[in-house]
């Protein structure tokens, strides 16, 4: 079995993997996409439609199709400004170490609080969460845990 630091800087070197990817960026904007979506038919087809029928009293109802169409477009928006600012596959991992690399001697470390996940996890209480120092140059393989909050799992 793995122990605590192992899996610590194994979910560390999975966050900075797929922050890199653009992975998390794709899902955001797909998610923006969706939500601009649902606003567009809302407004333009939906509330036109019940418009174009004739003798039908639906004021109440075409403006709150509006209403909502138009939240749908602003969370469209807020996704697609959160998805830039978090999740932009240039920002880098973590937040810089003091020090260089013991193995390449580098100033290029970078540190962050990490939650291991995965590996048959039932909740967050029972999984180990501690700081994670991993090396940014590439080829090589420097990581070190610090474990703060041991796992529970029995």
């Amino acid at each position: 079995m793995a122990t605590d630091e192992d899996l610590l800087i194994e979910a560390a070197k999975r966050e900075r993997r797929n922050l890199r990817s653009g992975r998390n960026l794709i899902f955001a904007l797909i998610a923006a996409a969706i939500c601009a979506a649902i606003g567009w038919v809302l407004i333009f087809r939906v509330r036109s439609f019940l418009k174009a029928i004739p003798f039908l009293p639906l004021g109440t109802v075409t403006n709150w199709l509006l209403l909502i169409g138009i939240v749908a477009f602003v969370i469209a928006g807020l996704v697609v400004a959160g998805a830039f600012l978090l999740a932009n596959p240039r920002k880098r991992w973590g937040d810089p170490a003091v020090g260089g690399c013991p193995t390449c001697g580098n100033w290029t470390l970078r540190q962050d609080t990490v939650v291991a996940t995965g590996s048959g996890a039932v909740d967050l209480k029972t999984q180990p969460k501690g700081v994670v120092t991993l090396c940014g140059t590439k080829g090589c393989n420097y990581a070190s845990a610090t474990v703060t909050t041991a796992s529970r799992a029995g």
